[in-house]
């Protein structure tokens, strides 16, 4: 949790408010199929628990920001060229609305799915 302080008191912005942002800007981004939680993530959701963040980790340190997204990218894109849509999407989206540095976010592409395959409940 980042605390910043201002005229009238103290914000604080959570890790999970950050990850928020970034699961909210990834998925908007063309190509991605859905974030990737891994094994956890899917015990959780087959126990009927639904995280809206899984896939990302965020590190905070003083008021930057490192993160790492795990995705499953829509068959038919070029990879790469989806990373780094998603890299610029969330950087600008948690720079615009949290005022933080974005040192780094390292995008995982943990699998590709054709359109018609698509199952995400997130």
């Amino acid at each position: 949790m980042v605390e910043q302080k201002g005229e009238s008191g103290n914000i604080k912005i959570s890790d999970d408010a950050i990850a928020s942002i970034a699961a909210i800007a990834s998925r908007e981004v063309d190509g991605v199929a859905a974030l990737d939680g891994g094994s956890s993530a899917a015990f959780a959701e087959a126990l009927g628990i639904k995280d809206s963040t899984k896939g990302i980790k965020v590190d905070l340190l003083n008021e930057t920001v490192s993160l790492d997204i795990n995705i499953i990218v829509n068959f038919g894109r070029e990879v790469s060229d989806v990373a780094v849509e998603v890299q610029d999407k969330v950087r600008e989206s948690i720079e615009s609305m949290t005022g933080l540095n974005v040192n780094k976010i390292n995008v995982n592409i943990n699998g590709v799915r054709k359109n018609n395959d698509i199952r995400d409940n997130s």
